[in-house]
Formats: structure tokens, C-alpha cells, sequence
């Protein structure tokens, strides 16, 4: 055998004995005995030697039983994972194909491919020599966790590919979780005691994301093939072709149809809209993608998404239910808000009993009251909220929800500032409502990061008396918390380890992190590339603050009162003597080329495939000065959908006006 041939074997049977592994350690189902297993592991010991290179420490020669310790370690995609765009309406379709007759030419001939859009997660899954590696979530589209142990309990994906695949191949997909399995599953759940999953894809999410991969193979997932990645720009010619090479090979797929003309897609997504209910599994829209891959190269991408492929998502669902209480919830910085309790329903797929009424302007132009009957909806299949009563002009009502005075949690004054649509618990920390949240917000991904420190501990250490400020979550009593149920040893050892971990922050995130109102991530950005220090920003008046574009007067105040109080400071104080580093902002090098290196930019409107706060903070990375007005001084506006004022203002200033399209191209 030549060293090739060599690698190939070795590749093939690392694959074969790992699956044998599985099925025997984890599964308890083994499907050969162990003398044909020891047969195979000697011939990898001897062909490993034979090769005479290093041998990665997850080789069958290296290990013992099947131990998960590849678990959720960062895995690089070999092609970067793009998302979708997404349309919500015919025109956008309409839109979106005149964007490719514009870019081809107008007498190219198009066909599109269509596709049920899977409510799942993606998956990108490794393979060398037509061998299994490692599977990978989609993560930031550029790396991903390893749930290699996990993915090979889920149907329709095979372990090895028998047919001739490139060396190198990444194939990719959604796994979901059918209805039936979902409603399986959380039937256990409360048999149990253990956690009821709101929708079938945070249970698929939840279930693939397991330490221990025998209670991923007991939650029956199953997955989609839809693309492939690294190894696939020559593997077939078109989107129909790879899904029928991919089927061959052993790959669930989902039944798909060409289409060349709009009618024909508008047709096709009122027919798959109908069908949606009486699916096995929950889809919430219709992926078009244009089926030829030359086309698709000659059409590219645009920021993270394709330009020849877009998701037409279905339109929230909206259901009747009752309202059985309406109560009061106060937020992180006190905001005291109506929410909605309802009899449970089903909603696109979720259980809703709560929505939020937003403010009390809003629970007064609804007139929603206690016992009416309610029109519910989940906007973007997200957030539930009331869409109307309809028991408005039904006799025998209950009375309108009186407005609280007092605080629903700590019996603080309520008040509410001028200009304001929204009351206030006046409590501040002492209020236990506003700490579970401030703690909720320290620790969230954005802000600290700590992994393994959730809501239901938040607020479970607040109720105790564990934690009374910010500053405690590094001085937590882990004596304590290890008597507590559901906290072993092992669990308190990560959350001990997380926490050390996230002592040293970046200035920006540990400004927002503080939870100061009015700063949200891009302003706490703005304040960390001005002021380089956490003291320089103590220090500065008001003066120094407004040289920002992002901040004026109220944000400002709000700066200058967070660091000027008593108890902030002494919190602050209690941090640093816990360990917490605070790090300098480092500048990021501006590309002095770029278009919009020193140019004052200004955003309005609304955008579809980008939030603005994260645009604010990438156009900052580019060297952009974004501000908040326009002016004389402006150099460039980019204006989304409904942009008001700053754009007739703009045209009038003969400023340069720009759309989303633009911004997008600029950031790729």
C-alpha cells in the first residue's frame, strides 16, 4: 500500500471503530462481536505505525470506551456558513428576482429551486476519506461547537459515504426535532420534574447540546441535508443535482420543486403555507434559491447572506385565547410593565400563556381587560403579543386594570418622568425585581459572558441573599450553593471556572455590561474608543461626554449620575477587590482606504438583514464617525425602510444618501 492508500485505511477504520464505540458504549446496541472489533483495532495499530506520523489522541488506538470530551470545543468551518435573507411579502420576491435578471442580464434564464424552511438548527458535518470527523453547530458562521458525539445519534446522517466524494467534504443541514418526538419529550419532562421545552427547536438546540450523548439519542432527532461546503464547488451543477447525489448517499432530503416563474413561487408558498399544520415537523417559511451553481457564483454574496437565495417566511399566527390576569412586571431599570396572562395556547408551534402589553398607553388604546377574549400573535414567530380584544363591545366587562402606584415587588413609589410613555419602580437595587434582572443583564453574553450562570440562578441567588449587588456575582458562597438541588460538584466546578475566567473585560463590554440606561452596546463602544480608560470616562464632565457623536445630554446625565452615586462607586470598589480586571481599549488599525474611513455617517430606518446597533459598531470598526443627527457636517446617510425627518433633511442638504444594499457591501 502507497502512503495514500495508506491514510485512506487508516481514515476509514478510525471512522468504523469510533461508530462501533458508539453503538456499544453509548447505545448498548454493539452490531459486530469483539473479536471482528479487535480484528479492525489491530489493523489501525499496525497501519498507524506503519505511517510513522503523529496520531491525534481521539484515534480508537488512543482511547478507552466512548468518553464525549470533544464536546462543544470551537470547531473552524472549512467555507464559512452564510445565513438568509429574509422577505416577508410578494414585492420582496418580486425584488429579489429582479436583482438577479439585473445582475445576469435580462434575457438569462432562471430557474429556482424550492425548499421547506426547516425550524432547526444547522449543522455543518466533516468529512476525510468519506469518513465522519466532526460536526460542528453554524455558531458565527465562521466557527462552531463540536457536537460530533451527539450528531451521530441523529437520524439521516450517515457515518461513512460509500460513493466517490472528495477527500475533504463538508456537508450541511438542519436537525429538528418532529412534532410527535417534541410532544414525547415533554410529556416526560413533566413526569419527571425536569425542564418543558418552549418549541421543537429549542428542544433540538437543548437535546444535540448534551455533555452525556446518551440522552441525545434518547430525544429521536433527525435532520435535513440542504448544502454542502468545503469540497462541493465541483461536486455537482446545480441545487437539484446535489440534493439527489446527497439522497443517494444515505442524507434525509426534503421533497422540493423548480419553479421559473413568481407566480409560480407565490403558488408554491400559499400551497406549503396550507400544508404547514398537518406537517410532522415545524417549518416557518420557503427558501428560492436559484438552482444552477454558475449562476449562483456570477450572483455571489452580499455582508453574510447569498444574493441568489432568500427565505419567504410565513406570517405570524394568530389564535384566540382568554385573558385570566393581567399583572405587572418590573425590568432592570424599572420599568414597570403590563403583561397578559392567558389561558395557554398554541402559537406557530409554542405554547403562549403570556404577552406583553408593552406600557400603559398601550393597555388603555386596546382596552384589554381581565376575562376578554384576546386575538394573540408571535411576531416574526418570536415575541407573543395581544393583537386586539374582542370582547370590546361585550356587557358586563371587567373594570379597567388600575394603574400601580406602588411597586408590584417591593411597594417603592411609581413614578414616571415627562415626555415618557413608561412608569417607574423608584426602589432602584433594593428592589429585588430590578437586581435578578441587572444580574441577568451583567453576566448575558454581551456582557460578561459567564457560561452556566442562567436566570433560574439569578434570581434564585437574589431571593436567598446571596447576591445583593452586581460585585457579588465574583464573591459567590459555594458552600452554599453546592446544598442546593440540582447544584453538584461538577457544576459548580464550571460555574467556578467560568467566573474566574471573565475577571478580565474589555472596556466596552464591562460598560454596557454595568447596565446604565441609555447605554446600549454601540454607544458603550463609542465611550470606550474615546475614553481608552474606565477612570477617564469616571472622570469626565459633560463637556467631554458630548464630544461623542452617540451621546447627548440625557445620556450624559445618565453617565455622569451612574458614576457620581455612592452605592455605584462602592459596588465598583467591591468588583475590583474581587479580581475584576478592566482592560484598556486597544484601537482598532483603521484601513484608511476604506470608503468610509473618517466620514461622518448618519443611520435611519429600519433594516432587514442587519440590527442597527451592530451596524453602528462595525461602521466604528471601519474607521466611520457615526452620529446621531444629520448636519452640514454629515458626509453620508444610509436609510433603511421609514426613514422620516433625517432623510428629507439629507436631500435638502444635498447629502449623499445610500441604502441597506450599500451599507451591507461596505461592511463585507
Amino acid at each position: 500500500m502507497n502512503k495514500i492508500a495508506i491514510q485512506q485505511r487508516i481514515y476509514a477504520l478510525r471512522g468504523e471503530l469510533k461508530g462501533h464505540n458508539y453503538q456499544y458504549y453509548v447505545l448498548d446496541n454493539p452490531k459486530i462481536s469483539d473479536t471482528e472489533y479487535d480484528i479492525l483495532l489491530r489493523e489501525l495499530v499496525n497501519l498507524e505505525a506503519k505511517l510513522a506520523e503523529p496520531i491525534p489522541d481521539d484515534s480508537p488506538t488512543q482511547t478507552v470506551g466512548f468518553k464525549p470530551d470533544t464536546a462543544f470545543k470551537p470547531r473552524k468551518h472549512g467555507i464559512p456558513m452564510l445565513s438568509l435573507a429574509n422577505a416577508f411579502s410578494d414585492e420582496e420576491i418580486i425584488d429579489f428576482k429582479r436583482r438577479h435578471q439585473d445582475i445576469l442580464n435580462d434575457d438569462a434564464t432562471l430557474t429556482y429551486i424550492a425548499e421547506p424552511k426547516v425550524d432547526g438548527l444547522a449543522i455543518n458535518i466533516y468529512y476525510e476519506f468519506g469518513q465522519l470527523v466532526f460536526a460542528a453547530t453554524r455558531g458565527d458562521g465562521v466557527t462552531g461547537e463540536d457536537v460530533t458525539d451527539n450528531i451521530r445519534s441523529v437520524a439521516g446522517i450517515p457515518w461513512s459515504l460509500d460513493a466517490d466524494v472528495p477527500d475533504k467534504f463538508e456537508v450541511r443541514g438542519e436537525v429538528y426535532m418532529s412534532k410527535a418526538s417534541f410532544a414525547a419529550l415533554n410529556q416526560k419532562q413533566q413526569e419527571v420534574g425536569g425542564k418543558v421545552f418552549a418549541n421543537p427547536r429549542n428542544a433540538a438546540a437543548g437535546s444535540l447540546r448534551q455533555l452525556d450523548a446518551s440522552i441525545t439519542a434518547s430525544r429521536n432527532l433527525s435532520f435535513f441535508a440542504y448544502a454542502t461546503g468545503l469540497g462541493g464547488d465541483a461536486f455537482a451543477n446545480s441545487q437539484s443535482e446535489l440534493l439527489e447525489k446527497l439522497n443517494k448517499f444515505g442524507f434525509a432530503t426534503q421533497e422540493t420543486a423548480l419553479l421559473n416563474d413568481k407566480q409560480a413561487m407565490f403558488n408554491h408558498y400559499q400551497t406549503w403555507m396550507k400544508k404547514r399544520p398537518s406537517l410532522d415537523y415545524e417549518i416557518d417559511g420557503m427558501v428560492f434559491k436559484v438552482n444552477d451553481f454558475k449562476q449562483q457564483q456570477l450572483l455571489g454574496s452580499v455582508a453574510r447572506a447569498p444574493r441568489w437565495a432568500i427565505a419567504y417566511k410565513f406570517p405570524a399566527e394568530e389564535v384566540e385565547t382568554v385573558v385570566e390576569a393581567i399583572t405587572w412586571q418590573v425590568g432592570r431599570t424599572g420599568v414597570i410593565t403590563p403583561v397578559a396572562n392567558m389561558k395557554a395556547v398554541n402559537v406557530a408551534g409554542v405554547m403562549v400563556a403570556r404577552a406583553t402589553l408593552h406600557n400603559i398607553q398601550e393597555l388603555a388604546r386596546k382596552d384589554v381587560r381581565v376575562g376578554d377574549r384576546v386575538v394573540i400573535r408571535r411576531a416574526g414567530d418570536v415575541i407573543p403579543e395581544v393583537v386586539k380584544s374582542l370582547s370590546i363591545d361585550e356587557e358586563n366587562r371587567a373594570a379597567p386594570t388600575p394603574v400601580p402606584t406602588t411597586c408590584p415587588v417591593c411597594d417603592a413609589a411609581v413614578g414616571q418622568e415627562p415626555g415618557e410613555a413608561a412608569i417607574r419602580c423608584t426602589g432602584g437595587l433594593s428592589c429585588s425585581a430590578q437586581l435578578k434582572q441587572r444580574i441577568k443583564h451583567f453576566v448575558s453574553r454581551d456582557g460578561f459572558d459567564i457560561e452556566g450562570f442562567g436566570s433560574k440562578l439569578a434570581e434564585a441567588l437574589v431571593d436567598k441573599g446571596l447576591v445583593k449587588s452586581i460585585a457579588d456575582v465574583f464573591q459567590l458562597d459555594f458552600e452554599v450553593l453546592a446544598t442546593w438541588e440540582g447544584m453538584g460538584e461538577k457544576k459548580i466546578t464550571n460555574l467556578k471556572l467560568a467566573i474566574e475566567s471573565r475577571k478580565k473585560i474589555a472596556l466596552s463590554r464591562f460598560i454596557y455590561a454595568l447596565g446604565i440606561r441609555h447605554i446600549g452596546q454601540a454607544t458603550a463602544t463609542s465611550l470606550a474608543q474615546h475614553f481608552k480608560t474606565l477612570k477617564a470616562l469616571q472622570d469626565a464632565n459633560e463637556e467631554n461626554l458630548l464630544e461623542i457623536n452617540d451621546v447627548g445630554p440625557e445620556v450624559a446625565a445618565s453617565l455622569r449620575y451612574f458614576f457620581a452615586e455612592l452605592h455605584n462607586q462602592e459596588v465598583l470598589q467591591h468588583m475590583f477587590e474581587y479580581g475584576v480586571t478592566v482592560l484598556d481599549d486597544e484601537t482598532p488599525e483603521v484601513d484608511n482606504s476604506h470608503p468610509l474611513a473618517e466620514k461622518t455617517v448618519v443611520i435611519t430606518g429600519s433594516f432587514s438583514q442587519i440590527k442597527r446597533n451592530q451596524a453602528k459598531i462595525l461602521l466604528q470598526q471601519l474607521g466611520a464617525k457615526v452620529a446621531s443627527a444629520v448636519s452640514k457636517n454629515t458626509d453620508i446617510l444610509i436609510a433603511g425602510e421609514k426613514a422620516g425627518s433625517k432623510l428629507k433633511k439629507a436631500e435638502v442638504l444635498g447629502i449623499q444618501v445610500v441604502d441597506e444594499a450599500q451599507l451591507l457591501e461596505w461592511l463585507s
